[in-house]
């Protein structure tokens, strides 16, 4: 991310960089998050706001459902996602 004029510009991420979580039985929650942290990391997506909007993305299947089923702002920070994430 860099700054124009007062304003952060956001890095594009191709979609195919991006990990996905389907919710299958296979799948690693701590992995997928790892993964999805490095990804920011690589794109300067550190801000909290910037890898709330970009989390829904990686979701698929049940996941996506769980997260469009949380009531609105009860994750307003990146350390709240991974805990409620995990807990599911």
């Amino acid at each position: 991310m860099r700054e124009t004029n007062g304003k952060s510009i956001m890095k594009n991420i191709s979609p195919t960089i991006l990990p996905h979580f389907h919710g299958l039985s296979f799948e690693d929650p701590n992995t997928f998050m790892s993964k999805f942290v490095v990804v920011c990391r690589t794109y300067d997506y550190t801000f909290d706001e910037k890898k709330l909007k970009l989390f829904p993305s990686t979701l698929k299947d049940a996941t996506l459902y769980w997260f469009m089923r949380l009531e609105r702002g009860s994750i307003i920070t990146w350390d709240q996602m991974p805990q409620a994430f995990n807990k599911k």
